[in-house]
């Protein structure tokens, strides 16, 4: 129905960009798809490096597991529940572009902040 295809387009557009990241099968713009995964990345770097902090990892096991999560987990969040192909999107390193080298940053900075400050 040519109809119900227009309708559903505007109510693609109406949405933010933060309410289409938490519902499946929308349409999405390359834009659109690096900016919700730049920020998943930032939020799993974030989370991962107070975890390790807290409980006290440290060493190349900690750097394996935060890049191996940090390219595996907006994969599978893309993949798997919005239902984007990364093939339309030029694959995954350019979907994940600029996220690795920014989460990596966010991920060093909170797990030594919170390694220093509770085990120092």
């Amino acid at each position: 129905m040519p109809g119900n295809d227009n309708a559903q387009r505007e109510q693609q557009q109406q949405l933010g960009l933060w309410q289409k990241a938490f519902i499946r099968d929308q349409t999405w713009r390359k834009d659109e798809l690096r900016t919700v995964t730049f920020w998943t990345v930032a939020g799993f770097s974030l989370v991962l490096g107070c975890f390790f902090g807290l409980v006290n990892l440290h060493g190349l096991p900690c750097f394996i597991a935060f890049f191996a999560g940090s390219v595996a987990v907006p994969s599978i969040y893309w993949t798997s529940f919005l239902g984007v192909d990364e093939q339309d999107f030029g694959g995954k390193m350019e979907i994940l572009g600029d996220s690795i080298g920014t989460g990596a940053a966010i991920f060093m900075l909170s797990w030594i902040a919170l390694f220093t400050a509770i085990h120092s």
